[in-house]
C-alpha cells in the first residue's frame, strides 16, 4: 500500500476501509474492528462481505460507485447486538477516492467510512443527521481541511455556509447541482436570498443566539428557488459554527431535495381529502365546491372550476351539446370578474381547454398561458398573473361526465405521478356522480311509487304494508261514513258519450278529492256514479262526524258551481250515518282500503233514501253534531233491511247561517232605505 495511507486521514467519529476493484479490504483503521459481524476475524486482504454480511447483494452499486456511474452509496442504521454488550448501530458511506500506488501510476478505489449512530438510534437515522454532526465539527477538523473538503463534496445533501449578513461563504457540489449552478463562484459571495425565501432567513436571525449555544434547528422545510427560477422544497437542518474570528459565528445550512416527496404527500391528501368529502356528502351539489377545495389548498392550485354537459340548467343532466361551469373556487387574490366571466359563458365540444378533454378524454396540460392561442380568457387571466392551466375529465362509463380546470400563478411541473393522481380522483368523482344519479333515479321512482300507493291506500297503512305485507284489519269504534250518489245518472249517461260522461264525472270527483284532503278525511272508493268518504280513521278524530258534515255541505256547493261553468244540472243526495266498523286491506292483489259492518249499510241506506240536492242524516249522526248545526227533522221512515228510522236532513252550521241571515237583514234594511229615498226625490220633482 502506498504511504499516502499509512497516517489515516478520517475524523475521530468516523473509521475508514479501503477496498479494490475485487471488494478485497486493502486498509483499514483500527476502530473499523469493532464494527464487524466476528471481531475477532481480520479485515485486511479479506473479502469485506466476510465481516460485514450487510453488503452482500450490493456488489454491484459499489461497482458502480467505483466506475464513476453512481456518485455515492449509503447504508444506514445497521445493528450489532450481543449477548454481553450494548447494542451497536452504524452507518456506510461509500465514495470513490483516487490512490498513487505510484507517482504514475493513479487507480480508483472504494473508502468506506464507518459511523457510530448508536446514540442517536432514538432520532431520525437519515444523512442530514450524520452532516450535521460532520459539519458542527468542522472547527475540530481544520487541520485535516482537504480531507473535509472532499468529505464535502461527496456529501448527497446540499451543504451552504453563509455569515451572518446571509452572503455565501462555502457550498458543495450537491447545492451547485440541486439549485442549477455550474460554478462555486456564481454564489460565492451572492446572497443567500437569491435561493432562499426571505422569511426563513429572517427567522434564522431571530433566533441567532439559540444557535450560537449550540443547538440545531432540524426538519426546516423550505421554498427555495433554482437558477432558471424552478420552486423547489428543501429540508434544511440549522446550526452556527465558529469562524476565525472570536464570537462571531456563520450560518451552516445543510439541505435536501424533498420536493419530490412534498408533491407526493400533496397528490395523496388531495385523493384521500377528495375521498372523503364524497364518502360524506349527500349530494352531487355538496361535494362539488368541496372538492374542488380539497384539490386546489392541497396541490396549490389558485383557481379551480367544475364544467358540466346542461341543457336544462341543473348542470348535471349528462346528455348536452354544450358544457358550463357548475361550480368555482379560487384564492382571495383572484377577482371577482375572473369568476363571473367563467360562470357566464358555456364551452362547445373542441373548444378551449375544457372543450377538447371533453371530446377527447384526455388530459390537457399548459405550460405557459401567455403563449397559448387555445386559452379563451387568456387576458383575464393573464391580468390575474395565471400561468399554468391544467385540465382533465370526470369519466363515466360510457361518457364524459364533466371537466375540471385548474389554473396556477406558480409553476405546476406536469409528470406521470400527477397525472395519475388526477385520472384517480376524476373516477372517483365520476363514480360518486353516477352513484347519485342512480340514487336520484330510484328516489324519484320510489316517490312516484310512494304517490301512487297514497293514492290508493292511506299513508299509515302504505308504511305498515311496507314492513310487513300481510292482512290488516282493524276495529274504529266512532266513525263517520258518507256516501254520495249523482241523481238520475241513468238518464244522464243516455245522451252523453262515454268519454264526456267520464271527464265530466273527474271534474266532479276530483273536486270532492281535494274537500277530502281539505278536511283530512278519507277518500274509499268510487263505484259508477258513488262517492264513499270517512272520518275517523285510520287515524281517529273526535270532530269526525263535523269533518264529514262540513265536507257534505261543501260538496252540494262545489256541484252547484261546476254545473254553471259547464252549463250542467247535476245533482246529488248524500247519505250519513256514524258508529263502529272495521277497516282494512285483505286480498293478495289489487289492494284496496275499504270498510265493512253495519254502520257502512245504514250509510249506504241512508244515501239511497235521500232526496236530490238533500243531505239525509242518522239519529246518531244528529245526535254528534245537533249542538252547531241545523236540521230538518223528516221523522220516521221505513228504511230497506232496517226497519223504521228518525233521520233528518242537514240544513247548515248554525254560525255561517246565523251570519247569512245577519247580512240579508242588513241589505233588507239598506235597500228599504234606499227606495224610501228614491220615493222622497220623486214626490219634490
Amino acid at each position: 500500500m502506498n504511504n499516502l495511507w499509512k497516517k489515516p486521514l478520517a475524523p475521530l467519529h468516523l473509521e475508514y476501509m479501503i477496498l479494490n476493484r475485487d471488494l478485497i479490504v486493502l486498509e483499514a483503521s483500527s476502530g473499523v474492528q469493532r464494527f464487524a459481524e466476528y471481531p475477532e476475524r481480520p479485515l485486511k486482504g479479506k473479502n469485506v462481505c466476510d465481516s460485514f454480511p450487510e453488503l452482500i447483494g450490493t456488489e454491484d452499486i459499489l461497482i458502480a460507485v467505483l466506475e464513476g456511474q453512481q456518485e455515492s452509496f449509503e447504508l444506514k442504521s445497521i445493528g450489532r447486538f450481543s449477548e454481553s454488550g450494548s447494542p451497536l448501530y452504524f452507518d456506510f458511506y461509500v465514495n470513490v477516492c483516487e490512490i498513487y500506488e505510484s507517482e504514475d501510476n493513479c487507480k480508483n478505489h472504494l473508502v468506506v467510512f464507518i459511523q457510530d449512530v448508536t446514540e442517536r438510534m432514538l432520532l431520525e437515522q437519515r444523512l442530514v443527521q450524520a452532516t450535521n454532526e460532520t459539519s458542527l465539527l468542522l472547527s475540530a477538523l481544520c487541520t485535516s481541511r482537504n480531507y473535509t473538503n472532499r468529505i464535502i463534496s461527496s456529501m448527497a445533501d446540499a451543504l451552504l455556509v453563509t455569515n451572518l449578513d446571509g452572503y455565501i461563504k462555502k457550498v458543495n457540489r450537491a447545492a451547485l447541482k440541486l439549485f442549477e449552478y455550474e460554478k462555486e463562484e456564481e454564489l460565492i459571495g451572492k446572497s443567500i436570498l437569491d435561493i432562499i425565501d426571505k422569511k426563513f432567513f429572517l427567522f434564522l436571525r431571530q433566533n441567532y443566539d439559540v444557535l450560537a449555544e449550540g443547538e440545531i434547528l432540524n426538519n426546516l422545510e423550505v421554498v427555495c428557488k433554482t437558477k432558471s427560477g424552478k420552486k423547489i422544497f428543501i429540508e434544511f437542518s440549522c446550526s452556527t459554527i465558529e469562524t476565525e474570528t472570536e464570537d462571531i459565528r456563520d450560518f451552516l445550512y445543510i439541505g435536501r431535495d424533498i420536493t419530490e416527496r412534498l408533491r407526493m404527500q400533496q397528490r395523496q391528501a388531495a385523493q384521500y381529502a377528495t375521498a372523503r368529502v364524497l364518502s360524506e356528502s349527500a349530494t352531487i351539489q355538496q361535494a362539488l365546491p368541496k372538492i374542488l377545495i380539497a384539490i386546489c389548498e392541497s396541490l396549490g392550485w389558485t383557481v379551480g372550476e367544475i364544467w358540466m354537459p346542461s341543457e336544462s340548467g341543473d348542470g348535471f343532466s349528462g346528455n348536452s351539446t354544450y358544457l358550463r361551469c357548475v361550480e368555482i373556487w379560487s384564492k382571495p387574490e383572484i377577482t371577482s370578474e375572473f369568476v363571473e366571466i367563467a360562470k357566464q359563458f358555456t364551452r362547445k365540444p373542441g373548444e378551449g381547454l375544457v372543450g377538447q378533454v371533453w371530446i377527447t378524454g384526455q388530459p390537457q396540460w399548459m405550460d405557459d398561458i401567455a403563449s397559448s392561442t387555445n386559452v379563451i380568457r387568456k387576458e383575464i387571466a393573464l391580468r390575474e398573473g395565471l400561468k399554468v392551466a391544467f385540465a382533465f375529465p370526470i369519466p363515466g362509463e360510457e361518457k364524459i361526465l364533466g371537466v375540471m380546470l385548474f389554473f396556477a400563478r406558480d409553476e405546476h411541473p406536469f409528470d406521470a405521478d400527477l397525472k395519475k393522481t388526477m385520472t384517480t380522483i376524476g373516477s372517483q368523482i365520476g363514480q360518486f356522480i353516477k352513484r347519485k344519479q342512480a340514487e336520484e333515479a330510484l328516489r324519484r321512482q320510489q316517490e312516484k311509487t310512494d304517490h301512487l300507493l297514497l293514492n290508493i291506500l292511506p299513508e299509515p297503512i302504505v308504511n305498515r304494508l311496507k314492513q310487513e305485507p300481510s292482512t290488516i284489519a282493524e276495529d274504529f269504534t266512532d266513525v263517520t261514513v258518507l256516501f254520495a250518489d249523482i241523481v238520475g245518472f241513468t238518464q244522464i249517461s243516455s245522451y252523453l258519450s262515454p268519454i264526456q260522461l267520464v271527464s265530466l264525472l273527474n271534474q266532479i270527483f276530483s273536486a270532492f278529492d281535494r274537500l277530502t284532503e281539505q278536511y283530512g278525511l278519507e277518500k274509499i272508493k268510487t263505484i259508477g256514479d258513488a262517492y264513499m268518504a270517512v272520518g275517523g280513521l285510520p287515524l281517529p278524530r273526535k270532530d269526525h262526524a263535523e269533518a264529514i258534515a262540513d265536507m257534505a255541505i261543501d260538496m252540494m256547493a262545489a256541484l252547484e258551481d261546476f254545473n254553471k261553468k259547464n252549463n250542467q244540472n247535476f245533482s246529488i243526495r248524500i247519505g250519513i250515518h256514524s258508529g263502529p266498523v272495521v277497516a282494512g286491506v285483505i286480498g293478495l292483489k289489487k289492494f284496496i282500503y275499504d270498510l265493512w259492518g253495519d254502520t257502512v249499510n245504514t250509510a249506504s241506506r241512508m244515501e239511497s233514501h235521500s232526496l236530490a240536492g238533500r243531505i239525509h242524516v242518522s239519529e246518531a249522526t244528529y245526535q254528534l253534531l245537533k249542538e252547531r248545526y241545523l236540521f230538518e227533522p223528516r221523522g220516521v221512515i221505513h228504511v230497506k233491511g232496517k226497519g223504521e228510522m228518525t233521520t233528518y236532513f242537514l240544513i247548515g252550521r248554525k254560525d255561517k247561517i246565523c251570519s247569512e241571515s245577519q247580512e240579508l237583514q242588513n241589505l233588507y234594511y239598506t235597500t228599504k232605505c234606499l227606495i224610501e229615498k228614491i220615493e222622497e226625490h220623486l214626490k219634490d220633482i
